[in-house]
């Protein structure tokens, strides 16, 4: 058996339902060959593994009946990354004869929430930067002004990730699912990465780079908000700050999905204020594209984008 945590092979909850030992080890396997991320794999594991412990069944016995009451009272997030789980699990066991239906295949995708978590707010962004602990000031800049992952964030390496252009310094993320993007380092962001030694960022006491709990606890030590409310703070900014430019937002932040990238916008109260003050207004005129048809072609109407004056 696989584990990920030397320290815990005794604990009962590691160790999956017995029958289910073997298909579960194949599984993570075949996803190690394919590429899948050891964060990926972990947490799968322990998905599968509790799941297989909760429904107490055979993988053939498990009904969607069982997947939906251990979904029960879970939150929006634990939903949908169980069910995602369990569906591709038995979409492996399928093809391999150890299960002839899929219980997730009737169990309807759980919809995301909009927005989700909470923004750090900029009070506790500046208590941040004023710390005196040098690595959680890092942290808090990498996080509300780059918007990175704290996985991102101990992966940096000084050698390799940074690099200098004519506009300044760039960074090279290793992001989820070994996707990579390249961001633009802010100036003063900048100005205290180049005065960093050494190989990783944050190294670890023993080799190689810290883990993602070191990063976490100093944010949230000095800001007393999580790591990923940076993010969202990051995601926020970017977004009102430069147009709504929606995709713009989703390249930075590493979004495969732009539906994933609108749930880290908070709405901005002075926004909103604006925007429902805005239509009290009856003395003024609006402007607005319209298409206007300008002459026909062979009986089928041509048309030209301009502007409309309403009032």
């Amino acid at each position: 058996m696989r584990y990920w945590n030397d320290n815990r092979k005794s604990c009962e909850h590691v160790e999956p339902r017995e029958d289910w030992k073997e298909s579960i080890e194949k599984w993570i396997d075949w996803m190690d060959a394919i590429g899948r991320t050891n964060d990926t794999l972990r947490t799968r594991w322990y998905q599968i593994v509790r799941f297989s412990k909760a429904v107490d069944k055979s993988i053939t016995d498990v009904t969607e009946d069982d997947l939906i009451f251990y979904l029960a009272g879970m939150g929006t997030e634990g939903r949908r990354g169980v069910r995602s789980c369990v569906k591709v699990f038995y979409q492996w066991s399928m093809k391999r004869g150890l299960a002839r239906r899929n219980p997730a295949d009737e169990v309807p995708t759980v919809p995301m929430t909009l927005p989700s978590g909470c923004i750090c707010p900029e009070e506790n962004i500046e208590q941040g930067l004023a710390s005196p602990d040098e690595n959680a000031r890092l942290a808090v800049m990498l996080g509300a002004f780059c918007g990175l992952r704290r996985i991102e964030m101990t992966r940096i390496n000084l050698k390799t990730d940074l690099e200098e252009n004519a506009e300044g310094m760039v960074l090279h993320v290793h992001g989820k699912g070994n996707k990579e993007r390249i961001l633009p380092v802010p100036a003063r962001l900048a100005a205290t990465l180049r005065k960093r030694t050494g190989v990783w960022l944050f190294p670890g006491d023993v080799q190689g780079h810290c883990g993602v709990d070191y990063v976490a606890k100093r944010i949230k030590t000095v800001t007393g908000y999580p790591s990923h409310s940076l993010r969202r703070r990051f995601a926020t900014c970017v977004y009102y700050r430069n147009g709504c430019n929606i995709v713009l937002v989703s390249r930075m932040l590493g979004h495969a999905n732009i539906a994933t990238t609108m749930r880290y916008i908070g709405l901005v109260q002075d926004e909103m204020r604006n925007a429902v003050e805005s239509t009290t207004r009856t003395d003024m005129r609006l402007t607005m594209p319209m298409n206007q048809v300008v002459g026909t072609a062979g009986g089928v109407a041509t048309y030209s984008l301009s502007t409309a004056r309403i009032g």
